[in-house]
């Protein structure tokens, strides 16, 4: 078996590298695992880490506490489970009400939800329920946790993953460490990160186990078209390089598939090929990645805090990489904080240049980055108190780094890798894994998977049901949805079919007529 991988080491999204003369290591982006990741886990658990155990056993941290950081309000953590949620958004009792109303309808809906929730951004549809600084700070995690830019991100999207977190049944068992006794990863648990780059904690083993079952890998040989002969798949080319095989895996980003199916119409419209072009009409998503490195430790008052700056234009999300990553993990030369954070909306002005992402310059985006996190006042609270008053205006970065390959222009910003994440009205076009073409199948967390959204599970799942495609005998792990969701949509598909409200809508309705006839008939007859 052969692997084509266009850039020059694996990883695509989620790939890390030490380009800095300090060896300071980088990220693509900042990425956690839930407790809905089933697919991913178990593919770790066969791949080696060392002689000790396998990834999942070795690579995987304890979960993260991720809290809510307003500039001018404590921050909230989910220390209660679900009964922190009104505190965590800043809401009112009847706000909270409103949201979850909302929230429930998502759950339980199916085809509608697909259909026309898929249609409505997350945002507005919660909008007219939350008062401002509700609204503000609700629609501040969608960056952080779906990998969504709040301004595009589908109700469908949006309510779907909150299901999958606060119901999902599964429970992932972890081995004692040396962090503590053995744990379990269950409902509504935190997230997890590796304990190390990502490259060097789950790429470099990958690969390394994988050559060493025969497998070979072509490094920088991006694909550029197929042969088709209107039946099959005959040959491929990255460049003028023609390869031959049985059976052709596409697990390339959307946008640059558009461009490989563009050189070859006929292929370009076939059945599920043909998705590609109304997938993409939404554009990258700009999910921009950086570091702050400080020269001296920064302590936490809490372990593994993961910081939701919710009042940043830029919709800032960070993590000091050293409360999870190894105590032997170089963070580079004279480094000892290592802050990896990222940005997640391209469109709003931010606080100093009055620009956004999309058209900062590198500089104006570090300035902003800078001021935005010290703005941050529940974050400053937390540092002064897990640093004897020490706030964040007594820790100067001796770096701020950007990951290599944006680039940045007035004209927009663009990466050599375009990257897709769901938004509205993109659930009608992810294809499937089988395409009609009976030797190409289709791979990526763009194509359509029970995860239902951009994600590393979306991406393993997907990989699973192409090789499912290929030999029945590989096992793909199923999302769980509660019974009693998967009643409750069930019924409102049939109310959908018959062009009636949604379910909750429809029991809230027959409620209030109850309620007027009762009036009627104890106050009036």
């Amino acid at each position: 078996m052969s692997v084509y991988e266009a850039t020059d080491q694996p990883g695509g999204f989620f790939r890390s590298t030490r380009l800095d003369e300090n060896n300071m290591p980088t990220e693509y982006s900042w990425h956690g695992m839930g407790p809905w990741y089933h697919n991913a886990f178990d593919l770790m658990r066969q791949i080696p880490f060392s002689g000790k155990g396998s990834i999942y056993d070795l690579a995987l941290s304890r979960p993260v506490d991720f809290g809510i950081f307003p500039n001018n309000d404590k921050a909230e953590f989910y220390d209660d489970g679900p009964r922190s949620i009104p505190k965590m958004f800043r809401m009112n009792r009847w706000e909270f009400v409103k949201w979850f109303y909302v929230m429930l309808k998502t759950w339980t809906s199916n085809n509608r939800s697909k259909i026309d929730y898929d249609k409505i951004n997350a945002a507005q549809a919660w909008k007219s329920s939350l008062k401002d600084k509700a609204y503000t700070t609700w629609r501040s995690c969608f960056g952080p946790w779906i990998g969504s830019d709040w301004s595009k991100v589908s109700l469908h999207t949006t309510g779907d993953f909150f299901r999958k977190q606060l119901t999902t049944k599964a429970r992932h068992q972890h081995k004692a460490d040396k962090h503590g006794p053995a744990w379990t990863q269950g409902t509504g648990a935190g997230w997890l990160l590796f304990t190390g780059p990502s490259s060097e904690y789950w790429f470099d083993p990958w690969v390394k186990y994988l050559e060493e079952k025969g497998v070979t890998f072509h490094w920088e040989k991006p694909l550029t078209r197929f042969d088709f002969d209107g039946t099959r798949i005959t040959s491929a080319y990255c460049g003028e390089e023609r390869i031959q095989g049985d059976v052709y895996i596409l697990g390339v980003n959307p946008f640059m598939t558009v461009d490989i199916l563009s050189a070859t119409p006929a292929l370009e419209n076939q059945d599920e090929l043909r998705l590609f072009k109304p997938l993409t009409r939404g554009g990258p998503h700009i999910q921009v990645s950086f570091r702050l490195a400080f020269s001296e430790e920064i302590k936490f008052p809490r372990n593994r805090t993961a910081v939701v700056v919710s009042d940043s234009e830029f919709n800032l999300t960070l993590f000091a990489e050293e409360q999870v990553w190894d105590k032997d993990v170089d963070l580079g030369r004279g480094i000892k904080s290592l802050w990896t954070g990222t940005s997640c909306i391209s469109s709003i002005p931010g606080k100093i240049y009055r620009k956004p992402v999309a058209t900062c310059s590198r500089d104006e985006f570090i300035e902003e980055v800078k001021a935005q996190v010290l703005s941050c006042g529940a974050l400053d609270i937390l540092i002064k108190e897990a640093n004897h008053g020490r706030g964040l205006d007594d820790f100067s970065p001796v770096k701020i780094e950007v990951w290599d390959e944006w680039e940045f222009s007035p004209e927009g910003i663009k990466s050599l890798q375009p990257k897709w994440v769901n938004s509205t009205n993109t659930q009608a076009y992810l294809p499937a894994q089988k395409t009609p073409v009976p030797n190409l199948f289709l791979a990526g967390a763009h194509t359509r998977t029970q995860a239902q959204v951009w994600s590393i599970e979306g991406a393993v799942e997907s990989g699973r049901r192409a090789a499912k495609a290929i030999d029945a005998r590989v096992a793909v792990l199923d999302q769980i949805r509660p019974l009693w969701i998967s009643t409750l949509s069930g019924i409102d598909d049939i109310l959908y079919t018959v062009k009636a409200p949604q379910l909750i809508d429809s029991a809230f309705y027959v409620f209030l007529i109850a309620c007027a006839y009762l009036i009627y008939v104890v106050f009036i007859v």
